[in-house]
């Protein structure tokens, strides 16, 4: 389960749109596709990110589904419902 995942933080992402110059955020919130939630702070607590699973898609993320998830698990599907494009 998610609750034994040792790292609880969020030390950042990395968004492979982003170049020396580049005006391209990923999750600081500009140029993401949900801008409202597509930021770290959104990625903190294993809570947090299980509400904001089950609110975009209940049927998939069931309970069972994401006690098997891991911490990590959970993040990187996130990462692909807010900004796919900068995984």
């Amino acid at each position: 389960m998610a609750d034994s995942d040792i790292d609880s933080g969020v030390a950042g992402f990395v968004d492979k749109r982003y170049t020396q110059g580049s005006q391209t955020k990923g999750l600081s919130g500009s140029g993401s596709a949900n801008t409202a939630a597509a930021t770290p702070s959104n990625y903190l607590g294993v809570n947090n990110l299980i509400g904001r699973l089950q609110g975009a898609n209940g049927t998939y993320f069931t309970t069972a589904m994401l006690n098997s998830m891991t911490r990590n698990d959970m993040v990187y599907a996130l990462r692909l419902i807010d900004d796919a494009a900068g995984i």
